[in-house]
């Protein structure tokens, strides 16, 4: 009684003052039937409180009621609720924020990876090159080492040859002219041997580096080519991963649960629009898990555009596996 009393201390004024009021109006009433019927003695009555009881209801009225412990429990309850969906939410935006760095430390760290081959790439070919240039330059060193010296040899030979023609001359004039003649044809059949040398030399040289030249293009040739493959097959793994996640967003799973992979074969046309699709049946792929497949792979026309026209099939195989 107290508690109700507490909790509506308007509501219990306005009560005790009416029951006053009435107790008032019904004495006044009861005095004057008394007074119509017989004279009688006059009845005095005084209504007196007690102002220690007064002032106390008056504190309790002033007083401000005390919560509801179960409605005080509910606050708390909705206050937790919603600190909880305040923290989940956090803890989901850090999560994103966690990922989407993790994405870009692998992009960053692939694009590291690129930069880092291709400068390898680079360093290996100037050093080929330099060391080319290093080994032509010590071959023509050598042979200008070696003419040198066939010069320097044959100035000296030559040189012999004149004191013994001038002692010869001394010995015999008459074989002088013959001698003479002797020595020309001897020495133009050695100018052209020299040239001839020399001009094998050169072609040698020549032949060398033109194969030389070839095989560094064949090998660059070989290198794009390789690099061309690998950027296809990319992307066409990507192509590919993108159909594959279209008709696993718009699979729905049968009523009578997953059994597992199906091999799926599908024919689009240019722009993408599903012609035909084959589900093949196997011990993994029941009729309804086929059904449902071959709806998922319909609902996903047109599929996704490929990244390049050259991994463009018309006729795509790949496995559907359901993500449980």
């Amino acid at each position: 009684m107290w508690e109700q009393i507490k909790q509506h201390p308007k509501a219990v004024l306005v009560a005790v003052l009416i029951h006053l009021f009435l107790l008032a109006f019904f004495v006044v009433s009861l005095g004057s039937r008394h007074e119509a019927s017989a004279p009688a003695k006059a009845i005095q009555a005084e209504m007196v409180a007690d102002p220690a009881q007064v002032e106390k209801l008056k504190q309790e009225i002033r007083k401000p009621p005390e919560p509801d412990p179960e409605i005080e429990r509910k606050k708390a309850e909705e206050r937790r609720k919603e600190q909880e969906r305040t923290a989940l939410e956090k803890r989901q935006r850090e999560e994103a924020a966690r990922r989407e760095a993790e994405r870009a430390e692998k992009r960053r760290l692939e694009q590291e990876r690129r930069k880092k081959a291709e400068e390898e790439k680079r360093r290996e070919q100037a050093r080929l090159e330099k060391k080319r240039r290093e080994e032509e330059a010590k071959k023509r060193a050598e042979a200008e080492k070696k003419r040198q010296q066939e010069e320097a040899r044959k100035k000296a030979e030559a040189e012999e040859r004149k004191q013994q023609e001038l002692a010869r001359k001394r010995e015999a004039e008459r074989k002088r002219k013959a001698e003479e003649a002797a020595k020309k044809k001897r020495l133009a059949e050695e100018r052209r041997k020299r040239e001839a040398e020399q001009a094998r030399r050169d072609r040698i040289l020549e032949e060398q580096q033109a194969e030389k030249a070839r095989l560094a293009q064949m090998m660059a040739a070989e290198e794009a080519a390789l690099q061309e493959r690998n950027r296809l097959a990319g992307l066409e793994s990507r192509y590919i991963a993108a159909i594959k996640g279209r008709v696993q967003s718009r699979w729905l799973q049968p009523v009578d649960g997953v059994t597992g992979r199906c091999n799926v074969h599908v024919r689009q046309s240019p722009s993408g629009n599903i012609l035909d699709v084959r589900v093949e049946s196997s011990p993994t792929c029941n009729p309804m898990m086929r059904k449902s497949v071959e709806q998922a792979v319909e609902r996903s026309s047109p599929l996704p555009a490929p990244p390049d026209r050259r991994v463009f099939d018309p006729e795509i195989d790949f496995v559907f596996e359901p993500k449980t």
